[in-house]
């Protein structure tokens, strides 16, 4: 099966509308694996003085990832409580609520993000992404033959996410 791994961020509003171009267009193309890659677009250890972080809605994506929770409908949430219900992703109450809502152990996100658990797993999908996928902006759609970049200040169209879909369904 054809896949795509999808970088992005959830306080990007790039992000937001290149996923739900993504999500609206996915059911045409049931061929095709998607490996979410959430990272963060100004990481917080390398540019302290951008904000918002999301590291910790990285970390947060990533252990409901391990619990088995729906990982696509916890993305879908993050984005909603960020730009529509305007909550902080760097709040640990906020991310562990919103987890247990798509039906993870609110417990464990927030013992993992207590406990920072998933910060080194957090600080390699950003290595991952920016050092050994050539990531410069997100989103970005790194398919196995192809990719789709964004443009930064602008993000990707949705004809331009169809037509990847498109290519790497065959």
């Amino acid at each position: 099966m054809p896949k795509i791994e999808v970088f992005f961020d959830h306080t990007c509003p790039y992000c937001d509308r290149g996923l739900s171009y993504l999500w609206e267009l996915l059911p045409k193309y049931q061929g095709v694996d998607i490996v979410w890659c959430p990272v963060e677009a100004h990481p917080k250890n390398e540019e302290p003085e951008h904000r918002p972080w999301q590291n910790l809605a990285v970390q947060a994506s990533l252990c409901v990832r391990d619990l088995g929770a729906d990982e696509v409908a916890y993305h879908k949430r993050l984005f909603k409580a960020y730009f529509e219900e305007k909550l902080s992703v760097e709040d640990t109450a906020v991310l562990a609520k919103c987890a247990e809502e798509i039906g993870a152990d609110r417990s464990k996100v927030e013992a993992a993000l207590k406990d920072a658990k998933y910060e080194k797993q957090q600080l390699a999908a950003n290595d991952y992404a920016y050092e050994q996928k050539d990531v410069w902006a997100v989103p970005t759609f790194v398919g196995e033959t192809t990719r789709l970049d964004s443009v930064a200040g602008i993000g990707v169209t949705k004809a331009q996410v169809e037509k990847l879909l498109a290519e790497c369904s065959g």
